[in-house]
């Protein structure tokens, strides 16, 4: 599903409390469109093949699933008091603090308790295959294999003139989204070719700094043992045992501070890989055990309640490919 064809939910009807209302007219669909939080459940695709951009804003602290993408992310981020999940590092974020995000990396926000100012940020979808011709012409091998290796910070934090630039082209960028003027596309690829030089010259320069993940703690601990061993059994009894702690203190955990389960955490990331394998054309039949699912109908029912699209029809959009 593009982004162009999604519904949205407004705000007003959820702090009205309508959500069951509208789930009865919607159906299980309604996990497949946005919110005016700016917040997608369901599969996501680009509508241009190579980029997107448009702005989120949420005024309620949302439940966002763990999600990957097959394009890169860039989101600038305006406003808000939350912290930010990728892999297994976990940031807090300032105003005007750049998340980037390459594709097949797990990511999602950890909202507090109350979000004291609407988050707000603006997002710049990136081709894989765009952003591979951009930094192939920029001549970045250096910067490249950085990232491939996953040194460089998955958050960017800059000010004063370098700040300013990056305001403008994300400023330039929306507006070419929002008036469509003939050339828009190409205007708007412009703009792009000047923020990914822009972040070049400024890593190669260090006008901008890295930021590092915040100190770990027992969910971050967890969370990189989900990363590391999803592809196991894992379950509330095996966590307890090998961080010494109860089923009950890790479910609560969970739910107090990603407000989700536990399980669903370790489904989501099962989920990112099997996206990536898919991506990488492994065989759909081999994707269960790769992932740690029992079978291909638990894989396969899981899928289509996380994405709204079947594993088949994920493959044929982003290969073209019908059979295995």
């Amino acid at each position: 599903m593009k982004l162009s064809q999604l519904k949205k939910v407004t705000y007003e009807e959820i702090k009205n409390k309508q959500y069951e209302k509208l789930r009865e007219t919607m159906g299980e669909d309604i996990e497949l469109y946005f919110k005016e939080s700016g917040q997608f459940i369901g599969y996501q695709e680009m509508d241009s093949k190579y980029l997107d951009v448009h702005e989120d804003i949420s005024y309620l602290k949302d439940s966002v699933s763990l999600h990957s993408h097959i394009f890169y992310e860039i989101l600038f981020c305006r406003s808000g008091n939350i912290q930010y999940l990728i892999g297994d590092m976990r940031y807090q974020l300032q105003p005007n603090d750049i998340i980037f995000v390459p594709p097949g990396v797990s990511h999602r926000p950890i909202f507090g308790e109350q979000l004291t100012e609407p988050y707000l940020r603006t997002a710049l979808w990136v081709s894989a295959d765009y952003w591979k011709k951009c930094s192939e012409e920029l001549n970045a091998a250096e910067w490249e294999e950085k990232k491939e290796r996953q040194e460089k910070s998955y958050i960017i934090r800059t000010n004063g003139a370098v700040l300013y630039q990056f305001q403008k082209i994300f400023e330039e960028l929306l507006r070419e989204e929002k008036e469509e003027k003939p050339g828009a596309e190409l205007f708007s690829r412009g703009l792009f070719l000047q923020l990914i030089c822009l972040l070049y010259r400024s890593w190669k320069g260090q006008a901008m700094t890295e930021l590092k993940s915040e100190k770990a703690a027992l969910l971050d601990e967890i969370i990189s043992y989900i990363e590391k061993h999803f592809a196991e059994e894992i379950s509330l009894k095996t966590i307890a045992a090998h961080f010494l702690i109860s089923e009950s203190a890790i479910g609560q955990l969970f739910k107090k501070q990603m407000d989700v389960s536990f399980y669903k955490i370790v489904t989501q990331r099962r989920l990112i890989e099997a996206k990536k394998l898919i991506v990488d054309g492994v065989l759909l039949k081999s994707i269960p055990e790769l992932c740690g699912f029992s079978d291909y109908s638990v894989f396969y029912k899981a899928f289509v309640k996380e994405y709204g699209i079947s594993p088949k029809e994920f493959r044929t959009m982003v290969r073209g490919e019908q059979y295995d």
